[in-house]
């Protein structure tokens, strides 16, 4: 599943080229993957595009707006005439004439130009939400990692009395968004504290560490346009993130470590595999 630099890679790509544009109609091919009555969005123009947590938000005139996650697969893709801007899970169809046998959702815009939400194993979906909707989506989410508001202290006030993992604690989407499995991996490494430390164990200074570290590869990550591993995360001409270039323990059990040339290790906590040097990491 695409985390936070991903998600907001593709909410830059689209703020490009969305604002401004009107729409014509919108086609559900899968009811799953789409909540609200299409014909709400007729003749309404898209004012913005941004992120929350893992969701894009595509600001629309009217009452209602279109919150859109990807999910596992989702695709996110804008055409206009041989144009083609967007990413997502790659497929290999999703570079060839769409709609796609994965396509969902089609948005059909007055000039012409289209967005289509392609999601191979359906999991992703577009809702139509009203303020009081967003505001109940919102709320099942704690605040941005890579926001000014989110900051050491924060960080202490959540997760220190907590007795599960430092790892699990970070990738509470409940308390703190935008962490997930290969973000962890590395900010802990970075912080040297192991992933399987209980959080209210860790003291100060290793707070201030994990905090620093988190920050750090988020905005690397999101400046490096996301993680490309095994092909899962690209843009529509093949251009892949380049943060797993940097990545020093997530994907690299067996290898060795960076800093001290200790094999790096792998284990499961909560289901995920997780990455960690016996070594640096206490």
């Amino acid at each position: 599943m695409p985390e936070l630099p991903e998600v907001e890679t593709v909410a830059r790509r689209l703020a490009q080229v969305l604002p401004g544009r009107t729409i014509k109609s919108v086609k559900v091919l899968r009811n799953k993957s789409f909540q609200g009555k299409p014909v709400w969005l007729s003749g309404k123009k898209i004012e913005n595009v941004s992120r929350r947590a893992k969701m894009i938000r595509l600001h629309i005139t009217g009452k209602r707006d279109m919150l859109i996650h990807l999910k596992m697969t989702g695709q996110l893709i804008f055409m206009n005439g041989e144009k083609k801007i967007g990413g997502g899970h790659p497929t290999g169809d999703w570079t060839n004439d769409l709609p796609s046998k994965h396509t969902r959702v089609i948005v059909e815009f007055t000039d012409k130009s289209t967005l289509f939400f392609n999601d191979m194993r359906v999991f992703g979906w577009l809702k139509l939400v009203d303020d009081a909707q967003l505001a109940v989506e919102y709320g099942k989410y704690g605040p941005d990692v890579n926001i000014e508001e989110v900051t050491v202290e924060y960080f202490k006030k959540v997760f220190a009395n907590r007795k599960m993992p430092i790892k699990l604690a970070l990738m509470n989407n409940s308390v703190l968004s935008g962490v997930g499995n290969i973000y962890a991996n590395e900010a802990l490494f970075i912080a040297r504290v192991h992933p399987a430390r209980p959080a209210n164990s860790l003291t100060s200074k290793e707070w201030k560490n994990v905090f620093q570290a988190t920050k750090k590869v988020i905005d690397d990550g999101i400046k490096a346009g996301g993680t490309t591993f095994d092909g899962k995360f690209v843009d529509v001409s093949g251009l892949a993130g380049k943060y797993q270039e940097k990545l020093k323990v997530y994907g690299r059990a067996g290898k060795s470590c960076p800093r001290c040339g200790t094999i790096i290790q792998k284990m499961k906590i909560g289901g995920r595999g997780t990455q960690y040097c016996p070594h640096c990491q206490k």
